[in-house]
């Protein structure tokens, strides 16, 4: 402790008395005071401050994990959200791999389930990790909340978002146009999951029309919003994770009548496909566990534009004026990028075969 004394020519007496803050190791307490201050003034008035950190504060000021009456270890809820934005790769839906040490791990999610040694696991998220940014274009992913359910339980709420892969043509344009930089917002469309869609050219026409003359394009971007629970044992290490989807609930409750945000939550799933499974067997299991054919539009059959049989004649029309805003406006090298996307698309089936 810090003791000071301060006379002056007036009958006055300041005493200051600091005493640092001790932390008692027991398994069950800790006490921590941050100052004591006394004050004595003219005539012995005496004036005491007084001010002691709380117990579970004072624990959580100097230590990132505690332990029970029993021993076990107890991780917090600024420890675990610390680990996943500062260490993990995909911060939002896995666990750093290199401090998973259980020799014995569980997964689930909403179309698979995994349970068994610690190094099959580790190969099964890492190529969920690179999938996910090889896969999804300009990935964005966020931690929302990391919140504690139980001893050593957690429910991480994440979201990540992505450029869709049948939209990619359009942010190209943006990027590489020739007038000067190009003002791209991304937006998700979650709002509007309750509506059925119907894709005309007349859109596409004005987007590329406000491309063209104010040099702002707005991209819808997909947004998919999961929770993750991770659960700890008594070493404080991870031993499981459950993974959820809010859109998979959403579409097996018909509530999604959007068929942008269907395919948007095929392409996330396709990110989740195990290692040494065919995607022909892994869409198998998707549409077992994912009610994607309640969503209108998304059956074999059903073809952009083809919804409203009397618009048909509209959009052609229009189509031919989008194709002339394009070439003319933008030039044949960036109009051949929308011809281009539709060559790609041929080419898919290839990429999807390869398991890498």
């Amino acid at each position: 402790f810090l003791l000071t004394r301060h006379t002056t020519s007036t009958p006055q007496v300041t005493l200051t008395l600091i005493i640092r803050r001790e932390k008692m190791t027991s398994a069950s307490s800790s006490f921590g005071c941050s100052c004591f201050l006394l004050k004595a003034k003219g005539g012995g008035g005496l004036r005491v401050r007084f001010r002691a950190a709380a117990a579970a504060d004072a624990m959580r000021t100097t230590t990132s994990v505690d332990f029970d009456d029993d021993g076990q270890k107890v991780l917090t809820v600024a420890r675990v959200t610390k680990i996943l934005r500062t260490e993990s790769k995909s911060h939002p839906t896995f666990y750093p791999s290199r401090r998973i040490r259980n020799d014995e791990m569980r997964y689930s999610s909403d179309v698979f389930q995994f349970s068994g040694e610690r190094e099959a696991f580790a190969k099964t998220q890492s190529r969920f990790e690179r999938r996910f940014f090889a896969d999804l274009k300009d990935v964005e992913s966020e931690i929302e909340n990391v919140s504690s359910v139980d001893l050593n339980v957690f429910l991480v709420r994440w979201n990540a978002t992505f450029v869709p892969a049948k939209l990619v043509w359009l942010q190209n344009i943006a990027l590489n146009w020739p007038f000067g930089d190009v003002d791209i917002e991304r937006k998700d469309i979650l709002h509007k999951m309750g509506e059925t869609t119907k894709f005309t050219y007349a859109a596409l026409f004005r987007t590329m029309k406000r491309l063209a003359t104010e040099k702002k394009l707005t991209i819808p971007v997909a947004k998919i919003e999961g929770q993750t629970k991770m659960t700890f044992d008594e070493e404080g290490e991870l031993s499981s994770m459950e993974e959820n989807l809010s859109l998979v609930n959403s579409v097996n409750s018909n509530r999604v009548r959007n068929k942008r945000i269907a395919r948007d939550l095929l392409e996330f799933l396709d990110t989740r496909k195990p290692i040494g499974m065919d995607y022909k067997s892994y869409d198998e299991i998707v549409e077992a566990k994912v009610d994607i054919y309640s969503v209108p539009g998304m059956r074999a059959l059903d073809v952009d534009g083809m919804e409203d049989q009397q618009g048909q004649i509209e959009d052609v029309t229009t189509v031919l004026g989008f194709m002339t805003l394009v070439v003319l406006s933008f030039g044949v090298g960036i109009g051949s990028w929308y011809f281009e996307a539709l060559r790609k698309d041929a080419l898919m089936q290839k990429m999807l075969d390869a398991d890498f």
